[in-house]
């Protein structure tokens, strides 16, 4: 059941099964599944195909710079991380379709000239026991060692941002508008140079990363650590049981929608950045043939692709971390 459960958090549709009732994410509640609840879809959801963000213009706000994140600095202590570049690492906020989202950022406030930055996206994460900074602070304060800027995002319903759609697949498709209105936002930044911008991405991330690639046409640099790439809808519908109420409301979705508009595999033509994967072999959640298919869609329609896999590590990279990163560093010293 947890492995069913992550993956449908590759689609923002975490699911709990527990006393015979399920927990759906993001503010939606408790649905009984011997219950007949029924099923609605929003008609508001056409705004979320790749073509409608295509055409999207991007939300810019305020970003607030705020307080020290305790829970970052306790971790840093406790496995006595020190660094050689000075930077501070701050908790932010900046609003997204009128709502609030928290995160973090690792920046230079003494430095004279522009900034670098990457933007992080973490992978599935419960929100009980989240802190901004979560799922991405270690690798972002590689990157500031080596004196790259750093912002990451919570999403809606997680550590202090507001909470998000009570409709289960709007809950999913809105994170993607939340990058792009969080990267549109990071360019007013005064100390940011708005030319040199990557991303890193993690797990469900992953699919995030590329989605946000492919609508803004960017030359975004972009690593994704153990993307979750199976493609939407099947890598829901291959791990539902009989009489799942994530798949009835899939069914109902693909009677008023076209599944291929929201699928980031059939929008490998817009980008125009360079991607490097990682992937374990071992890991338990996503696979290395998912990975094989990228890289080979986009190698085919002529985009720089590049994947490294790595013998017998986990979706974590536990048995590589230091090589995983020590390439991360090079790829974006070398496209910066």
């Amino acid at each position: 059941m947890q492995k069913k459960w992550l993956l449908f958090g590759a689609l923002a549709v975490g699911i709990l099964a527990s006393g015979g009732w399920w927990y759906v994410e993001y503010g939606i509640g408790w649905i009984n599944p011997r219950a007949k609840n029924k099923i609605e879809i929003s008609r508001d959801l056409a705004k979320y195909d790749f073509d409608s963000l295509r055409k999207r213009l991007p939300m810019v706000s305020e970003i607030e710079i705020l307080g020290p994140i305790e829970a970052v600095e306790d971790r840093r202590k406790s496995m006595g991380l020190k660094y050689e570049n000075i930077f501070s690492t701050r908790e932010i906020s900046f609003v997204s379709n009128g709502k609030k989202i928290s995160g973090m950022i690792n920046y230079y406030p003494e430095r004279s000239s522009l900034s670098p930055v990457v933007i992080m996206i973490r992978g599935y994460a419960e929100p009980v026991g989240y802190y901004p900074g979560s799922g991405t602070w270690r690798v972002a304060d590689r990157l500031a060692d080596m004196g790259i800027m750093t912002v990451s995002l919570d999403f809606l319903g997680y550590a202090n941002s507001e909470i998000g759609s009570t409709d289960v697949l709007e809950a999913r498709f809105e994170k993607v508008p939340a990058v792009l209105d969080l990267i549109a936002s990071v360019k007013n930044l005064p100390f940011v140079d708005s030319e040199r911008i990557g991303i890193w991405a993690h797990s469900n991330g992953g699919q995030i990363a590329l989605s946000v690639l492919e609508v803004t046409g960017a030359n975004y640099p972009t690593s994704l650590w153990a993307p979750m790439t199976n493609p939407f809808p099947q890598s829901v519908y291959e791990t539902l049981e009989e009489g799942s109420m994530v798949k009835e409301i899939l069914d109902e979705f693909g009677k008023h929608y076209d599944y291929r508009r929201y699928a980031f595999e059939n929008y490998y033509a817009w980008i125009n950045a360079p991607v490097m994967i990682h992937q374990g072999t071992a890991d338990e959640w996503c696979e290395v043939e998912w990975q094989e298919e990228v890289v080979n869609g986009l190698k085919e329609v002529g985009k720089d692709a590049d994947l490294y896999i790595y013998e017998g590590d986990d979706h974590n990279f536990s048995k590589n971390w230091e090589e995983v990163v020590a390439r991360d560093l090079g790829f974006f010293e070398r496209w910066f």
